[in-house]
């Protein structure tokens, strides 16, 4: 069994997510650095987002 690569967090590498929710209520994971207002999430904030955690953590690897 191989063991899991996981990426070193320090606090200059560190990100926050959120999980926003749009006005259809699909929800989104996002930076809090790429929004501007948490509670209106634009198309263009949307693009920078991803559609489920596993998508945000495979960014990071």
């Amino acid at each position: 069994m191989s063991e899991e690569k996981k990426p070193e967090v320090t606090e200059s590498t560190a990100t926050q997510f959120v999980i926003v929710r749009d006005k259809s209520g699909k929800e989104y994971v996002c930076r809090i650095t790429d929004l501007r207002d948490p509670s209106h999430l634009t198309e263009e904030e949307k693009k920078r987002c991803y559609e489920n955690v596993e998508d945000a953590i495979k960014e990071m690897d």
